[in-house]
Formats: C-alpha cells, sequence, structure tokens
C-alpha cells in the first residue's frame, strides 16, 4: 500500500441528477443563482422556450439563444413531473438544485 493512499479522501458525497445539473450550469452560466424556465415566451402566443438566467441580487444574465435553448431543454427533461404546459413557468434555483413555480 502507497503511503499517499489516504492523503487525499474522497468525499462520500452521492449527488442526485438535480445537483449535477446544478453544478454544470453553474460553471455554464457564472454567476447565475436561478434560471428561468418558461414554455411560452412573453409576445408570442404559441409554445416557444424562453430562459432567463437571474443573479442572486437579481439581475439579469445575457444568455445566447442557442445556449439558452439548450439548457432550458436540459431543465425540461430533467424534471418532467413538473407540470410545464399548466404552469407559467418554473425557477430552477442553482444554489439548492430545487425547481419552483414562477410566480405570476
Amino acid at each position: 500500500m502507497s503511503p499517499t493512499t489516504d492523503c487525499n479522501p474522497k468525499p462520500d458525497i452521492t449527488w442526485g441528477p438535480a445537483e449535477r445539473l446544478a453544478a454544470q450550469l453553474t460553471s455554464m452560466l457564472p454567476g447565475a443563482a436561478v434560471v428561468q424556465v418558461r414554455l411560452q415566451g412573453p409576445r408570442t402566443l404559441w409554445p416557444h422556450l424562453g430562459l432567463t438566467a437571474v443573479t442572486d441580487r437579481g439581475h439579469t444574465l445575457r444568455v445566447p439563444r442557442a445556449k439558452a435553448l439548450t439548457i432550458a431543454r436540459w431543465i425540461i427533461r430533467s424534471f418532467p413531473h413538473a407540470g410545464w404546459a399548466a404552469t407559467g413557468g418554473q425557477a430552477f434555483d442553482l444554489r439548492t438544485a430545487q425547481l419552483h413555480r414562477l410566480e405570476a
């Protein structure tokens, strides 16, 4: 056995899918605390994915369209039970990996 075997033990943290997604999105959207996803955009009457990244101070971050659509699809596919069609949108908190309904 090597003398350095126990120098850097790996933490016994088991992350679920939501935590892994939050960690990945945190690296893709530096500074973002919450990601808001809507199926219907504010200016359209038909289904159209919308994503808004918000900092912990409430400022909106600019996200390129291709990245926004990709992230919105990841979140929707990660939480299929959220009732996306019936709600006005969901907010995914990157700090806690929790999904909650957007306030109207």
